[in-house]
């Protein structure tokens, strides 16, 4: 937007259209706060507010609300005067960051968190002249589900309420504030039934340095007892696996297999000092998190631990290959999925790198460190790859080119490893295609069922 003080940044207005704060973060990645002032702009001169995101105002106060990414702590939603840095804490949660906000459907002011610790929840500071009663309400008439409403009738009258969870990806209701009436209006899924879905159930551990670590199980049908495994480390390393729908879970687990999802530290959603624990830790503590959880997992009886697989997709890609190596002993086989496999290219090819944001991000997470690079990098660690693997790629993929996946299977076979390879020629950084999904799931499934599942108990008790 033309007239911003600060080049990767947004505006953000009263409600009214009236301009009243702008931020963003500058070429290094450090983040910065305007308020708009007669001509120009005003830098807001607080540290801790300039890691502050408006996200509400209250017109009868002329008050702004701002969520606060702490140092060291989960965020904060606070309430300030405009032209001001004096500000009163409204919200926290000592475990979760704010995930959302729910407003009051015609002030349009802030009246509770979303919080998602594990399952996900909702924590009023405000009553809202009643709107906190008939939202409990409406959640006590949709219990097990997650519901939120996506846009308000400029009158508050009507609503329209997304209602999902861990077997439904989404439906939508047609809600009336003065009767309490609520109508179905229609489904983001309607050809999956719930009741031939999974259950996902939310539990964590912590580890010995004290972090607590999130993880989501998504068991088969029948028994939840020792169980082929598959280990799905989530994207970004800075993402989060949430509970609700997830179609890998629910794929795998229909197929035989638990699933099991870890927020591994470098994850969002819980805290500063739980983001911060992830940077320079591609290869190191974030691989020792997962490691943990599967062993968690086991010793709970979850697991059977010579039935193990690990697959996932960008960062998950690369953990697929890093965890493997770090502990050998581990897994049967592992699945890469558009994943980073050699650190140093990603400082030479792929649109992050185009950036100086990007080339800043890189710096802080990853170093330029040449020995450090090569030590995390799966490329150049692969003596230690002694399982069948498996690599998938798409070769219009900008965020992790697709010579990530090239170079890796090159190496691969010139050590004679046995890998198998499925590079798609019109996909990009993952597949939404219906054939290119088709055909990966496909050959997922098939390799899994070789290597852990029934294919391969078949196999053993043939030799037996």
């Amino acid at each position: 937007m033309a007239g911003l003080p600060i080049a990767a940044g947004r505006a953000y207005t009263d409600g009214n259209g009236n301009l009243i704060f702008a931020r963003g973060t500058n070429q290094k990645g450090i983040h910065r706060l305007y308020t708009k002032a007669e001509t120009g702009w005003n830098r807001v001169k607080d540290k801790t507010l300039d890691r502050s995101t408006p996200v509400g105002f209250d017109r009868e106060t002329g008050e702004v609300y701002l969520e606060i990414d702490r140092e060291g702590k989960t965020e904060q939603l606070v309430r300030m005067k405009i032209n001001s840095t004096e500000y009163t804490p409204v919200f926290e949660d000592n475990i979760s960051d704010i995930s959302g906000l729910i407003y009051h459907p015609t002030s349009n002011k802030p009246l509770a968190a979303y919080l998602h610790p594990d399952y996900p929840q909702e924590s009023f500071f405000d009553e809202g002249d009643g709107f906190a009663a008939y939202f409990r309400g409406l959640k006590k008439a949709f219990e097990g589900y997650s519901i939120r409403f996506t846009s308000f009738s400029s009158d508050g009258a009507l609503g329209v309420l997304k209602v999902s969870g861990d077997r439904l990806p989404g439906d939508y209701f047609l809600a009336d504030t003065t009767s309490k009436k609520v109508d179905f209006l229609i489904s983001s899924s309607e050809w999956l039934d719930p009741k031939q879905l999974n259950p996902m159930q939310a539990d964590a551990f912590t580890t010995k340095d004290g972090f607590r670590i999130g993880t989501y199980l998504t068991f088969p049908r029948g028994d939840k007892n020792t169980l082929p495994m598959v280990v799905v480390p989530h994207g970004g390393p800075h993402a989060r696996d949430y509970w609700g729908y997830d179609q890998d879970a629910q794929i795998l687990s229909q197929y035989g297999y638990l699933v099991l999802q870890i927020n591994f530290r470098g994850s969002t959603g819980y805290g500063d000092h739980f983001y911060d624990a992830g940077r320079l830790e591609w290869g190191g503590k974030i691989q020792s998190d997962i490691f943990d959880a599967v062993n968690w997992a086991v010793e709970k009886g979850y697991a059977d631990p010579e039935r193990i697989c690990i697959y996932g997709g960008s960062f998950g890609g690369y953990s697929a290959l890093m965890n493997p190596i770090r502990y050998p002993d581990l897994y049967q086989c592992a699945i890469g999925h558009v994943g980073v496999y050699d650190l140093e290219m990603m400082y030479k090819k792929g649109d992050i790198k185009r950036r100086d944001r990007g080339l800043a991000y890189l710096k802080r997470e990853l170093s330029k460190n040449e020995h450090f690079l090569k030590e995390n990098s799966p490329l150049h660690n692969t003596s230690r790859l002694n399982l069948p693997l498996m690599i998938v790629h798409g070769e219009q993929d900008e965020r992790v080119p697709v010579e990530h996946a090239e170079h890796m299977l090159k190496q691969l076979k010139k050590e004679h490893k046995p890998v198998k390879s499925l590079i798609i020629s019109n996909a990009g950084h993952g597949f939404y295609s219906e054939e290119n999904n088709l055909q990966f799931y496909t050959e997922l499934l098939r390799f899994l069922d070789q290597h852990i599942g029934v294919g391969a108990s078949e196999q053993q008790s043939g030799q037996g």
